[in-house]
């Protein structure tokens, strides 16, 4: 598969995603980490007629930690931010804030591989895709259990009753955020209510590839309480146990990868959107539907899995199956 050309990726980015019209205010935000993809970005939102301010910080000690008060204070005066770093400013009150100002918001977790803009995710039918997106974000939305299981072992029940799907479809909006490539309706569930088993069996974005080394969470009362395996178990333990934040065990999020041109490579916004992955992540949920503020956000991913809504098949392995779901209007 021939690599995307990287100024085609940023002007699609920017100008087809993001939106973005002469004469906006662009805050690219990016640290010491992805500070050589600013001027492809810079060129592009100039090439759009785009008014680009660039802002740089010291890269963030994990995904959704906090950014320093004057990064939030500038995202205010933007009408297009980019996070360009290598952490993910999705799980953070300053962004929240800046979409809550009428900001759009585009978030590019580990993007500092030189080859982010060539990736092959950047080639999906965003246009075609977008519809059933939504529509498994509705069918989210609309259910009050969901029965997450595999053959490696998970069988994890949540409650998601009240809470509202996220269609994640690349393009910018006012209430929620774009990822670029990554693809995927999601949703918080109501804390308190999950309780089974996860195995991960693909990775921990920002922490480690899984390999053959299983990782096994369980579950109780909508928190992990023993994480078990092998080394990977210890590692991703020991990680977790020092932001030193009971909160950051969770369970925060259910989301379902919808890109279909995304292929494993342990980044975040790749294997968390390779079409029908299931991501359970621990930590922060309040922005993106629920309640609590953790220390971080961290994805757990996960390959061949099949979700159950209230009693209805929705995904099957890699397939998504719409059919019993109606017209899913709320």
């Amino acid at each position: 598969m021939q690599p995307n050309d990287p100024r085609r990726t940023a002007a699609l980015l920017l100008g087809k995603l993001g939106r973005l019209r002469p004469g906006s205010r662009m805050l690219l935000l990016h640290d010491q980490h992805t500070v050589h993809h600013v001027e492809l970005l810079r060129q592009a939102s100039e090439a759009l007629g785009g008014i680009c301010s660039v802002m740089g910080f010291h890269a963030r000690p994990g995904h959704g930690v906090e950014l320093p008060p004057e990064v939030g204070k500038a995202m205010l005066g933007a009408d297009l931010i980019v996070g360009l770093t290598r952490g993910n400013i999705t799980h953070t009150q300053a962004r929240r804030e800046a979409q809550a100002k009428g900001a759009h918001v585009i978030a590019l977790p580990e993007c500092d591989g030189e080859d982010f803009f060539e990736l092959p995710g950047w080639s999906a039918d965003f246009d075609v895709l977008a519809p059933e997106i939504e529509a498994v974000a509705n069918a989210l939305s609309l259910a009050r259990l969901a029965h997450v299981t595999s053959e490696d072992g998970t069988d994890l029940q949540m409650s998601l009753e009240g809470r509202k799907g996220r269609a994640l479809t690349g393009f910018v909006n006012r209430h929620d955020i774009s990822t670029g490539y990554g693809l995927e309706a999601s949703i918080a569930p109501l804390e308190g209510t999950a309780h089974g088993v996860i195995v991960v069996n693909e990775s921990i974005p920002g922490v480690l590839v899984i390999g053959d080394d299983r990782i096994i969470i369980e579950i109780e009362k909508g928190y992990a309480v023993r994480i078990s395996g092998g080394a990977n178990a210890d590692r991703f333990r020991r990680f977790l146990d020092e932001f030193a934040d009971p909160e950051i065990f969770n369970l925060a999020e259910l989301g379902i990868g919808m890109n279909p041109e995304c292929v494993p490579d342990g980044r975040m916004l790749t294997d968390e959107n390779v079409y029908g992955n299931v991501q359970l992540a621990l930590g922060t949920s309040a922005y993106i539907g629920g309640t609590v503020k953790a220390a971080a956000h961290y994805d757990t991913i996960s390959r061949a899995n099949r979700i159950v809504l209230d009693g209805k098949l929705l995904l099957d392995q890699n397939r998504i199956d719409l059919s019993q779901f109606g017209t899913l209007k709320k």
